[in-house]
C-alpha cells in the first residue's frame, strides 16, 4: 500500500509540475480517492467524484455530465480491478480524452499497484458479486502494522 501511495504521489507531482500555472483537473471514480487527492493536491488541484458515498460503483452512468468532467480531466483515479468496469471503459471512450486513456500518465488505477486478494481462476454467477481478477476493495483494507513496545509489554 505504501508503494501505491508512493506512485501515486509521483504521479500527481509530474502532472502537477507539467500543467505550469493552471489547475490539475482530477476525475476520481470513486470518493475515497477524491478524498486522497484533495489532500495530496491541495489547492492546485480541482478533483470531482463521479460517484458518492451513497452509490454502488459497480453500477453508474456514463451520463453526459460525467463525460463531459472526464473530457476535461487531466487525470482519471480509479481503483481499477474490474470495480468500474460496467461504465468506466464507455465514459473514457465517449470522453475522447486522449490524457486519460490506458497508458497515459494520467490513467491511474490504483489496484495495478497492489497484490489483490481472492483471486479466482473461475467465477460463475452462482458465486454472486465476485471479481475474477481479486477484490478490488482496496480501500477498505486494513494495513497490519506490528504491535508498539507498549502492546507487546502486555502480551
Amino acid at each position: 500500500m505504501k508503494n501505491h501511495i508512493t506512485l501515486f504521489i509521483f504521479t500527481l507531482s509530474a502532472l502537477l509540475t507539467s500543467t505550469a500555472s493552471a489547475n490539475l483537473n482530477i476525475l476520481a471514480c470513486e470518493p475515497e480517492w477524491e478524498a486522497l487527492a484533495k489532500e495530496i493536491g491541495g489547492n492546485k488541484i480541482t478533483v470531482h467524484s463521479a460517484t458518492t458515498a451513497q452509490q454502488d460503483p459497480h453500477h453508474i452512468e456514463a451520463r453526459p455530465s460525467l463525460i463531459a468532467k472526464a473530457r476535461r480531466a487531466d487525470m482519471l483515479l480509479c481503483t481499477g480491478a474490474e470495480l468500474e468496469l460496467g461504465w468506466l471503459p464507455l465514459l473514457i471512450k465517449k470522453s475522447g480524452n486522449s490524457r486519460i486513456q490506458p497508458g497515459k500518465p494520467g490513467h491511474f488505477m490504483a489496484t495495478s499497484h497492489v497484490q489483490l486478494l481472492n483471486k479466482h481462476a473461475k467465477v460463475t454467477r452462482s458465486m454472486g458479486d465476485v471479481h475474477a481478477s481479486g477484490n478490488p476493495h482496496i480501500q477498505t483494507c486494513l494495513l497490519y502494522t506490528s504491535p508498539s513496545p507498549r502492546d507487546r509489554q502486555k502480551s
